[in-house]
């Protein structure tokens, strides 16, 4: 809560922009950490929460898979092994999602 309170006192866009590579800077989040932070909690949330299954969930568990998908192709053709690491584990989470939905909907 701090943070945001801190973020909305600044109004320069500079600072904005300092503020943010100071933050990114003490979290260490990178790019490559985005999927792990964002489509994994949420496929995990709509597959094992008690949630009735609309066009809205069936679409944001749908696009939950896709960008696993999408960011595990772009890892793989990384440079560095921590960038095909990565790459894999979306790739595999995106398999695992799919196939757990599938045998969720078939149930």
């Amino acid at each position: 809560m701090v943070i945001f309170t801190q973020f909305k006192n600044i109004k320069k866009g500079n600072e904005k922009k300092l503020f943010m590579k100071k933050f990114f800077e003490k979290w260490k989040l990178d790019a490559l950490h985005v999927p792990l932070v964002t489509a994994y909690p949420a496929g995990f949330w709509l597959l094992l929460g008690s949630v009735e299954w609309h066009a809205t969930t069936l679409t944001l568990y749908i696009l939950c898979i896709l960008f696993l998908s999408f960011s595990g192709f772009v890892e793989t053709g990384g440079d560095s092994g921590k960038e095909i690491f990565f790459g894999y584990v979306y790739l595999t989470g995106a398999l695992f999602f799919s196939a757990a939905g599938l045998w969720m909907w078939l149930i």
